[in-house]
């Protein structure tokens, strides 16, 4: 006659069980992860030690240079059909290491840092956060729309983001790109420095 099995036996087959049950499905999130293509995203950070340091005459000491970018989302072209006509365009992160897209981007980029502040009421109620938005750019290098695709949840550095997008005049798309609008992912993060 076979005896029953104890309890603690039960018990410790029963932790058993669940650690590989868990350990599975940790192993599983692993592996969907590694399988994506997720590259850090470089944002633009404004520190407010170089503003400070500036407005006082004091010099800071060289930043490091930031890491090298990748595109948080990937070139896509399309075409569309519009009145008449087809529009080509792409969509690129404004950090793109593509070749070609990136001499332009760095000048559309610079244009925005000169025009981009963290605004004194947000730093005041030490609002931080990162805003993503969208901006599309036609041809002739006229701002076409902007929006924001992740709020910071401050509506002040929202409003600062788009602010620093829609102030500057940009060059025209140069020829090579053979497109009739692009469009422009791009990263603000606001973030105070203590």
């Amino acid at each position: 006659m076979k005896r029953p099995m104890p309890a603690n036996k039960i018990l410790i087959y029963s932790v058993m069980i669940s650690l590989v049950i868990h350990l599975a499905v940790l192993s599983l999130t692993g592996l969907i992860e590694w399988q994506g293509n997720r590259r850090p995203a470089r944002v633009m950070t404004l520190d407010l030690r170089e503003m400070s340091a500036g407005v006082e005459g004091k010099s800071l000491p060289p930043a490091a240079p930031p890491p090298q970018a990748r595109p948080a989302h990937p070139p896509a072209k399309k075409v569309q059909s519009f009145a008449g006509g087809k529009i080509r365009e792409a969509t690129v992160d404004l950090n793109s290491s593509e070749s070609r897209y990136r001499p332009y981007l760095k000048a559309v980029r610079e244009k925005i840092e000169s025009s981009w502040i963290y605004p004194e009421k947000a730093s005041a109620r030490k609002e931080q956060g990162i805003t993503v938005i969208r901006f599309s750019l036609a041809k002739t290098g006229e701002l076409l729309d902007t929006a924001i695709i992740r709020s910071s949840g401050f509506p002040l550095l929202d409003e600062a983001t788009l602010r620093a997008v829609r102030k500057p005049r940009y060059a025209p798309l140069p020829d090579v790109f053979q497109l009739s609008r692009l469009n422009v992912v791009a990263t603000f993060e606001y973030r105070l420095v203590r």
